[in-house]
């Protein structure tokens, strides 16, 4: 009886599904229409290829058409998900609000360079020098200057493309600003303007930050960079400005043909790129890296197998070719240093390097921190942490913080604080800590001092909800409570032993001496 049961239900299901399949057979052909509408569109206007022969280049294979449209809709979920919907409204009621309007202490169209768009505007923490002069009150005499505030270079952009829209990131820096650090927001590249041009005149807005941050009140030796998308990647590739010219520096005084990527032509390419920044005259103390793409090569796989290989924005920068992958990529670029040299001094790199990205990401997969977070692990980088939101798909910054009550804007706002704060704030790396059971939500590291990354479970509620677990930090800076974490720990980079040594390239003698202070000043 009861199998007749289940068969009769069974044959009712299949019914249903008959009928409702034939009632939607009159939307077949006008919905299949509109989906190839939609990705025909998106080629004309995303194509580079499509100015010389629009024909030659429209998908048409039903399986392609499928994966295209499918990215386009996953992509327009990462920029619309989460809270982004109700923080941007909210900033938009605020703003009309003249009573809840912030003030703009911005110092716009500062000249950086030689050319005439290099311009940049300074937010200056006014609270924060009103607060500590009054502080300070009578004593100020005697205590001598204020004490100078931790500086803040933020990349304007998340496509290479697209760098020119420094007015977007203006709420994030006022509200940067707001916290307690000077903020400094360059306009650099150009409608036409190369990879090589954009990082040059990046590189010349954050040399005048180090030459006059010490007149307008910041801290020389506290300059940290923060970049969004392929804002983060150009920031990670600047801070390999130092390393690699010492390690050029050095490797052509032992061998004239001194290789360190794996081709000669992405070789010359970094080489060409590398040439063109000078006057390096410091790393800079940390580095906040917001869902980022440090693999060129693994992201140009990963949306081909997509069907987006030639709408993406990594391929009209890259152009498929291979040896600019190589040479762009800091992923790529650390685990040749790593596996060439026996020992790279720490004091080449940036003290302090954050990395924060959205577990549900499908735009630069969480997959491409992850990799750079190992590779800096095994450079023995002084502090390294990650912090991954679970539960949101692109971590976007300059929409977070556009609301500064919001939980997710705390959150953000707390581990840029951490990040920034001076070096006696932080404890050693090394010091050793007794481990935790992650049953009690809180983070732990082994005896050696790991390296954190800072993961989630259930992290970060979409609407920036808080949870109850409340997960402690390597450094002993205390998280907000809207992230589970987890912690790998990854020890400093081993010495090659053995046959390992042996295939060690001549160029790595310099570092085979395990000089603790490397003579920066002749390499730079």
């Amino acid at each position: 009886m009861a199998g007749r049961r289940w068969t009769w239900r069974g044959a009712l299901s299949w019914v249903a599904m008959a009928a409702g399949g034939l009632a939607l057979l009159p939307f077949a052909l006008p919905l299949t229409a509109a989906v190839y509408a939609v990705v025909w569109l998106y080629t004309w206007t995303h194509d580079p290829r499509a100015r010389a022969g629009l024909v030659r280049v429209l998908p048409l294979h039903p399986r392609r058409v499928f994966r295209c449209v499918r990215a386009l809709w996953l992509g327009m979920l990462d920029g619309l998900g989460g809270p982004t919907v109700a923080i941007i409204a909210s900033y938009l009621v605020a703003k009309l609000s003249r009573s809840s309007r912030p003030q703009d202490t911005a110092v716009r169209d500062i000249k950086y360079g030689p050319q005439a768009k290099h311009r940049l505007d300074l937010f200056v923490p006014l609270a924060t020098q009103r607060q500590q002069e009054q502080d300070e009150g009578p004593a100020k005499g005697a205590a001598g200057p204020e004490a100078p505030v931790a500086v803040v270079v933020i990349f304007p952009g998340y496509r290479w493309c697209k760098t020119k829209r420094a007015r977007v990131y203006r709420p994030m820096a006022q509200t940067l600003c707001s916290d307690g650090m000077f903020v400094v927001l360059p306009r650099v590249g150009g409608a036409e303007a190369s990879l090589d041009d954009i990082l040059c005149d990046f590189h010349l807005a954050v040399q005048w930050v180090f030459e006059h941050a010490a007149n307008f009140g910041g801290d020389p030796q506290r300059v940290h960079l923060l970049g969004y998308g392929a804002g983060a990647h150009l920031c990670a590739m600047y801070s390999l400005v130092v390393p690699l010219k010492t390690w050029y520096a050095q490797a052509d005084r032992l061998a004239a043909d001194a290789q360190l990527l794996g081709s000669r032509a992405a070789d010359q390419c970094l080489r060409r790129w590398l040439r063109r920044v000078r006057r390096v005259q410091r790393p800079v103390a940390g580095l906040i890296l917001v869902s980022g793409v440090f693999d060129i090569a693994a992201q140009t796989r990963y949306e081909t197998d997509r069907c987006i290989e030639n709408l993406s924005a990594t391929s009209r920068a890259f152009g498929g070719r291979r040896e600019l992958e190589d040479a762009w990529s800091p992923t790529t670029i650390a685990r040749h240093l790593r596996r060439r040299s026996s020992y790279i001094p720490p004091e080449l790199f940036a003290a302090s390097v954050l990395l924060i990205h959205g577990k549900r990401d499908s735009t630069f997969v969480l997959q491409q921190s992850q990799r750079l977070f190992r590779e800096l692990c095994a450079l023995d980088v002084p502090e390294v942490n990650m912090k991954i939101y679970a539960n949101l798909r692109r971590v976007d910054p300059s929409i977070a913080l556009l609301a500064p009550a919001s939980a997710l804007a705390q959150s953000l706002l707390e581990d840029i604080r951490s990040s920034v704060a001076p070096p006696a704030d932080h404890p050693q790396s090394c010091s050793p800590a007794a481990p935790r059971s992650h049953d009690d939500g809180r983070s732990h590291e082994d005896g050696k001092g790991g390296r954190r990354d800072t993961g989630s479970h259930d992290s970060a509620q979409p609407s920036g909800a808080s949870s109850e677990a409340e997960p402690e930090p390597r450094s002993g800076r205390q998280l907000p409570a809207d992230t589970t974490t987890t912690t790998i720990a990854a020890g400093p980079a081993k010495l090659p032993t053995g046959n390992d040594a042996t295939r060690l390239p001549k160029e790595a003698g310099y570092f085979a001496q395990r000089r603790p202070k490397p003579l920066l000043a002749g390499s730079a």
